[in-house]
């Protein structure tokens, strides 16, 4: 995902909005080299907050494997902890009566800090 621009580029655009009132969005864009969108929605948050910086990340979405789920995963793996993804899916399935996906449960598995033992 791409970086938000900096407080420094924002505050300069909008500051040349203000001192010369003149310029189209079009023009302000070309000169610091931003899309017109970018001015447009700038200048829209300075009228509707007051503040040009950067809003926060929303944080993505909650993750399958809750705090609940995360104990069964590890009792699960703490039983028997060579047991395949599918292995882990299908009794994660049965005990918390929701399915989840191999990723979800590897990303579960990264969380907890929970390796597989490989079998010889």
């Amino acid at each position: 995902m791409p970086r938000a621009y900096s407080l420094d580029l924002r505050e300069r655009v909008i500051a040349a909005a203000r001192r010369e009132p003149r310029l189209t969005q079009a023009e302000l864009g070309a000169r610091f080299q931003v899309s017109e969108g970018t001015v447009y929605n700038w200048l829209r948050r300075v009228r509707e907050s007051g503040s040009v910086a950067a809003t926060p990340h929303g944080g993505g979405r909650a993750p399958r494997v809750d705090a609940a789920g995360a104990a069964v995963l590890d009792a699960l793996v703490r039983e028997r902890n060579d047991r395949t993804l599918e292995e882990l899916g299908t009794l994660y399935a049965t005990r918390m009566q929701v399915r989840v996906t191999r990723s979800a449960l590897w990303r579960a598995l990264q969380r907890l800090g929970l390796r597989r033992k490989k079998g010889r």
